[in-house]
């Protein structure tokens, strides 16, 4: 690699790489408010957010480095054409072709992360931030407890005092419906305790009561008392009983969607939705490697223009490009198109589209091609502003007669 294309690669790796954490803070900003409102009454703030940002990273990893790379490689090229540093390239007889071998190298390594983390990390990660929001959601209570509020479970309301000494609670009411008896009648069951003391064991909250008392009701009769000197209430139940990963094709890992790719596998997963999320994965890694011959494109202008509108084009080509990946998906996954022709069909055109682009840009020497379209948009506007300049003098004119 000569020391042009060093010097471009690195321009570009520190534009793209930045873009990344940059996208992946903003991302993740939205979302941290509500992880950190969710882990409010956890019995572990700290870890249980950390893990689930953790477990959130690749999901938003893989939406900020398709943006990064298109608009890494438009911000470096246009800063060279500004510069003049491209139009002395191109006049010492360096094509065009050459100078983006660096972007090419980056998305090649783009692409082949991007199907690890959309392949792997991304499925795993969505199944254990699920896991994770499960118990805590379950957790919760406990701290509610401690509030002295009343906390809904399931079908159990709980009510704590806060009169307790040395970290006890009291006096503790209890609420829970019941399953319907034979003659229609509601069954109720309450619970009260003068005394009750939350331990955390292994991460989950148990609540003990001492010299509880229930009281069953059926419809609206009260059918008896049962007294107790301790009992205990769990909640949640263990971890471990959270569903197993697989009921969404957005938890399988790509190998395990390829394995399933026939529907021989016995999987809730109906044969279209798993090779549809499979062929969308894998487009999204050979779209990396179509994006430099259209950033490159779109971020000329040879030292004549005071801005771009690259950034502008490229993000909504982008945001549309992916829209239309889902769309496409959705039609596959639902069987009204095969898997794959929703998916390839857009990518087809998308190449065809970025051969034409870069081809025209590097071997035919004329206006960039961002520039001709907003010369294309200025002349459209114009007619615009002419036709209703003239409809305007017409009224006035017949206003006058």
């Amino acid at each position: 690699m000569g020391r042009l294309n060093r010097y471009i690669l690195k321009n570009a790796a520190l534009s793209i790489g930045g873009l990344v954490v940059f996208a992946c803070c903003v991302l993740l900003l939205e979302r941290l408010l509500r992880i950190f409102e969710i882990v409010t009454n956890s019995t572990n703030p700290g870890g249980d957010a950390t893990r689930m940002i953790v477990n959130l990273l690749p999901y938003y990893l893989g939406m900020a480095v398709p943006i990064a790379l298109l608009l890494g490689t438009i911000i470096t090229i246009d800063k060279l054409s500004k510069s003049s540093e491209l139009t002395a390239a191109l006049g010492a007889g360096v094509s065009l072709f050459h100078m983006t071998k660096p972007f090419i190298l980056l998305a090649i390594f783009l692409s082949g992360l991007t199907m690890f983390v959309e392949g792997y990390l991304q499925p795993v990660g969505r199944y254990k931030y699920r896991q994770t929001f499960d118990r805590v959601k379950q957790q919760s209570f406990t701290a509610a407890l401690r509030e002295g509020t009343f906390t809904k479970v399931d079908l159990q309301t709980f009510f704590a005092g806060t009169d307790g000494k040395d970290g006890q609670i009291g006096p503790v009411f209890i609420y829970e419906e019941g399953e319907d008896t034979a003659d229609g009648l509601k069954s109720y069951r309450i619970t009260t305790a003068g005394i009750g003391e939350i331990n955390v064991l292994e991460g989950y909250p148990v609540l003990n009561l001492a010299k509880g008392q229930g009281f069953p009701i059926m419809g609206n009769t009260l059918s008896g008392q049962v007294s107790a000197d301790g009992t205990s209430i769990s909640r949640p139940a263990d971890v471990n009983e959270y569903r197993l990963r697989g009921d969404d094709e957005r938890e399988m890992t790509s190998l395990e969607l390829f394995a399933d790719r026939k529907g021989n596998l016995d999987s809730p997963i109906d044969k279209n939705t798993n090779n549809a999320m499979l062929h969308l994965r894998l487009s999204k890694s050979v779209l990396l490697l179509l994006l430099p011959f259209i950033a490159v494109p779109f971020g000329l202008n040879y030292g004549r223009n005071p801005s771009s509108a690259g950034i502008f084009v490229g993000v909504v080509f982008l945001v549309s490009l992916q829209k239309a990946l889902e769309f496409g998906q959705s039609l596959g996954a639902a069987g009204k198109i095969p898997p794959w022709l929703g998916i390839w069909g857009i990518i087809l055109v998308v190449a065809i589209f970025a051969f034409f682009l870069f081809w025209k840009s590097a071997y035919k020497m004329g206006q960039p091609p961002l520039t001709s379209f907003s010369h294309w948009i200025g002349h459209i506007k114009g007619e615009i502003l002419s036709a209703i300049q003239s409809l305007t003098h017409r009224r006035h004119v017949n206003r006058d007669v």
